[in-house]
């Protein structure tokens, strides 16, 4: 009966083990930066709770002034670093690319990638025309290290120790039960 408990209480801790590191890798619901041009509003939508170097997919979404989603704009966006501190003197100085924007699937959206190379603090220029008026919208975005996960990478080594410690166990029990 004691073997029949331990094994049931391994398999379950390794279950809870393997369902929270899961629930940890799939956590966060997006960011969004709301700025204000002319009475229109402006929305950074990032995926993530943090932007990672590489490519991020990001969303704009602009509403008039009742409220309304402005469908039919002509969306750009340039991510550039600031030139303000001596990291900089490693990068590269060309010029970013303007990245246009596609409609998403609600009105008033509109969704790109853009790939951020370093680190650090970076601005998103969005220009934006509406009824034919040309408008400008910047936002500060902090740029995390694409790095390892540890909270995954955690909950793998935790698993290879249970199955570890319960080889261990069940290989102690039959030399135990053979002499």
């Amino acid at each position: 009966m004691g073997k029949k408990l331990m094994k049931n209480l391994l398999l379950g801790l390794l279950f809870t083990l393997i369902l929270s590191t899961t629930a940890l890798a799939n956590s966060g619901g997006g960011t969004k930066i709301e700025k204000n041009v002319d009475g229109i509003k402006v929305d950074l939508i990032l995926s993530g709770d943090t932007v990672k170097t590489g490519d991020n997919e990001l969303t704009i979404k602009l509403y008039d002034e009742k409220g309304q989603p402005l469908e039919n704009a002509n969306v750009k966006v340039t991510a550039e670093m600031p030139g303000n501190s001596m990291d900089d003197m490693k990068m590269n100085n060309s010029k970013p690319e303007a990245i246009s924007f596609k409609a998403g699937h609600e009105k008033g959206e509109y969704t790109g990638n853009i790939n951020f190379s370093d680190k650090g603090n970076w601005t998103v220029k969005t220009d934006f025309t509406v009824e034919n008026q040309e408008k400008m919208a910047d936002f500060d975005v902090k740029i995390a290290s694409s790095g390892p996960n540890w909270f995954i990478i955690g909950g793998f080594l935790g698993v290879v120790v249970i199955i570890i410690i319960i080889a261990a166990v069940s290989k102690n029990k039959k030399k135990a039960s053979a002499a």
